[in-house]
């Protein structure tokens, strides 16, 4: 299995694009390099993860960039944008809602519990109450309505983490966990100031499972962030976050922990060095052992000439780690199709196994997020795919459950000749 990481990539309206767009060569450069080393290594990514800092202020005009970016790294790299997968980060918040009052009062409370053994009951409590959820999260609005088209986008109490599931060379199952360091981000944020929410405890041991966990915010960024490393460090396999724009690997006995350069880093930083990283991901077998091997590429910014290039193990142009994996078999009544854990979608699609349909309904769903407001509307309506329920929601939840509507009911072929439909009709100015 191949993994693109990328993070911070911190697209600002107004310069990305423009004519005085400073990054544009990096950029150029990055997809020249992404696809020769792809081809140097023989495969396309199997995902594309993003984590957090995908805008620069959460403006909602700064992720339609992103995602046109997004689509010509899939190209270059030659895997599809179904693959992509984002968590948020704290340049994904928009300040305007986090400067009112009532948020910053929020916050406060959060931050003034203290006592470790007290702050997850203060979180689940504020999660699980409808008024103080829906500001926390209101700051991320603009990234829910990006981030639903790959269905990242995130809804507490009971969606406060994205999770997708691939299967292993040998058959067992890589779960990629995104969590969200971002709900109590502010203009203020200071190390040991943020948290991730008590969700990250349900990732745990399972017969054939091997986790890798996603975050934004390195550990020393959160107030639980000790208790959250010394859970992953025992559950988690691979461990990748970004934030600090500085690349760096780190390998123990049984994890390895990549932290990532960014994409973009302000150009005024000490140490401007863009970069991304290649994982190469493979069970090992001998016997009944088995291993889990990574390599780690790593790939950085150089000036004169400007090219990307390796960051250096000693004589090796990768990091290398084999950790020991838990003995396992494959039970025989397994399908090979679906490495998923058997699980039932929730209604809000919190559960989502994958499958063939699930695999088309995530192209269908980037096809679908292109329409405009109105067509998605109308194709939903026709279809009848909008419940009373739906009412109350956020446009982003409501688009959503439309889409796992269509699929567990079997309409994913007349979904898409709708969605081809309304992709190809001319707008009515161009009609005569």
């Amino acid at each position: 299995m191949l993994i693109l990481h990328l993070s911070d990539i911190h697209f600002k309206n107004g310069e990305a694009g423009s004519p005085m767009d400073q990054d544009h060569h990096v950029r150029t450069v990055l997809l020249r390099d992404l696809r020769q080393q792809c081809e140097a290594i023989g495969a396309t990514p199997d995902v594309v993860l993003v984590s957090g800092d995908i805008a620069h202020a959460g403006d909602a005009d700064e992720y339609i960039f992103a995602q046109t970016w997004l689509e010509e790294v899939c190209a270059a790299a030659g895997c599809d944008t179904s693959e992509i997968m984002v968590i948020p980060g704290n340049h994904d918040v928009q300040q305007t809602v986090t400067k009112k009052l009532l948020v910053q009062s929020i916050h406060n409370d959060i931050k003034a519990t203290t006592d470790p053994k007290l702050l997850p009951g203060k979180l689940a409590q504020l999660l699980n109450e409808e008024d103080t959820r829906d500001w926390l999260y209101k700051s991320i609005e603009n990234y829910n309505d990006f981030a639903t088209q790959y269905f990242c986008d995130l809804l507490p109490p009971n969606r406060t983490t994205v999770e997708r599931r691939f299967e292993l060379n040998d058959g067992s199952t890589l779960c990629i966990t995104g969590l969200n360091s971002a709900f109590v981000s502010g203009q203020n944020d200071k190390e040991g100031t943020l948290y991730v929410d008590p969700s990250a405890q349900r990732i745990t041991h399972e017969d054939g499972v091997t986790h890798l966990v996603m975050c934004h915010h390195p550990y020393h960024w959160l107030a639980n962030g000790k208790q959250l490393e010394d859970h992953l460090n025992v559950v988690s396999k691979i461990q990748i976050f970004g934030h600090e724009h500085t690349n760096r690997v780190v390998l123990g006995r049984d994890w390895i922990r990549v932290a990532a350069s960014a994409a973009h880093p302000d150009r005024r930083e000490d140490g401007w060095e863009p970069g991304y990283n290649l994982l190469e991901v493979l069970v090992g077998t001998e016997g009944n052992s088995r291993s889990l091997n990574v390599k780690a590429h790593i790939r950085v910014w150089q000036n004169r000439p400007t090219q990307f290039v390796p960051k250096m193990d000693g004589a090796a142009n990768h990091f290398s780690q084999s950790i020991a994996l838990e003995a396992w078999t494959a039970p025989q009544t397994q399908p090979k199709s679906n490495p998923a854990a058997e699980a039932s979608p929730m209604p809000d699609g919190t559960v989502i196994e994958e499958d063939a349909s699930m695999t088309s309904l995530r192209a269908l769903s980037i096809r679908y997020f292109k329409l405009t407001f109105s067509k998605k509307l109308e194709i939903a309506g026709s279809l009848e795919l909008f419940e009373e329920a739906d009412t109350k929601l956020p446009d982003h939840e409501r688009f959503r459950r439309v889409l796992l509507r269509a699929r567990e009911r079997n309409l994913l072929d007349q979904l898409k000749a709708a969605i081809d439909e309304a992709s190809t009709a001319k707008p009515p100015e161009q009609e005569k």
